[in-house]
């Protein structure tokens, strides 16, 4: 009896074995899973996606009246005719290459070859000839959406280069607003330098941002913003319908909790990397950039 005892014992502890080592990977499974979840909240990918969105659309738009500054008050041929993004606009100047107002006039809908819809106005009012230290310009919205989004701010742009292979401006806005098409709103206070690289043609090559940022998502949760890495978009990519950065790190802050955003390493897609404190990361893709 004691003979078979003991063999059913190690009988049963040969069938635990398995079983416990089952149970216990589907309990590490289930807690790794909980953990993420916990880690990353549906929030923090809406804010996410809500800030590259915001950002994407509120650049884009300041390299389109920066696009048409150059074209219009640069000699030479009309740079803005080269952009695929402008070809369906309507451009008017009024002044002169010392001072003036330019409107690029989208009407009531202008897809480019991208599939991005951009409808109402965006309007710069420049003084002094933007490629000189020195130089201002306020670009401002006129019932202004891109894909449905209305945009709406001032922003402020002072040219304080020193060196002039790579132009650089000062951006500031307090007042941006981005209204989603279920009426949800996100609101950014801005203070960015910008860099300018361009080839022989004027042409914008890459555009390189670094500075701060803060104000709230559309789900109404504050943030905090510092751009750890410079962010880089490239006409490359743009030119793939790629309208957010490629490349550069920010640190978005919401009370105690933070989210790293990584851009990546140049490649042309609409994907970036959520990174928490703890360095669990999760990739997300972007949709409107």
């Amino acid at each position: 009896m004691k003979t078979m005892e003991g063999n059913d014992k190690q009988n049963h502890a040969r069938l635990l074995g398995p079983v416990s080592l089952f149970f216990m990977v589907m309990l590490m499974l289930a807690a790794c899973t909980a953990n993420e979840d916990a880690d990353f909240s549906a929030e923090d990918s809406d804010d996410a996606t809500s800030d590259v969105v915001d950002d994407a659309s509120q650049d884009d738009a300041e390299d389109l009246s920066m696009t048409a500054l150059v074209s219009e008050t640069s000699e030479g041929g009309k740079i803005a005719e080269t952009d695929e993004r402008l070809t369906c606009a309507t451009i008017t100047r009024t002044g002169d290459k010392a001072s003036g107002v330019i409107r690029i006039d989208f009407g009531d809908g202008c897809k480019d070859k991208r599939g991005r819809t951009r409808r109402g106005a965006i309007v710069v009012t420049y003084t002094g000839y933007w490629a000189e230290a020195g130089s201002s310009w306020v670009m401002t919205f006129d019932n202004y959406f891109v894909d449905n989004v209305l945009l709406a701010g001032t922003r402020n742009v002072v040219n304080v280069t020193t060196d002039t292979l790579r132009r650089r401006f000062q951006v500031d806005m307090e007042d941006g607003v981005a209204t989603w098409p279920d009426g949800r709103i996100a609101r950014r206070r801005v203070h960015h330098i910008r860099e300018h690289e361009r080839d022989n043609n004027n042409i914008l090559m890459r555009l390189i941002i670094y500075g701060t940022a803060e104000g709230n998502h559309r789900n109404g949760r504050g943030y905090q913003i510092e751009i750890l890495e410079p962010l880089i978009y490239t006409r490359e990519c743009a030119a793939e319908g790629v309208f957010i950065p490629v490349q550069g790190v920010k640190l978005i802050k919401h009370g105690n909790r933070q989210i790293t955003i990584d851009y990546g390493d140049g490649t042309c897609d609409n994907v970036v990397t959520l990174i928490n404190v703890n360095g669990r990361k999760k990739d997300i893709r972007v949709i409107g950039g």
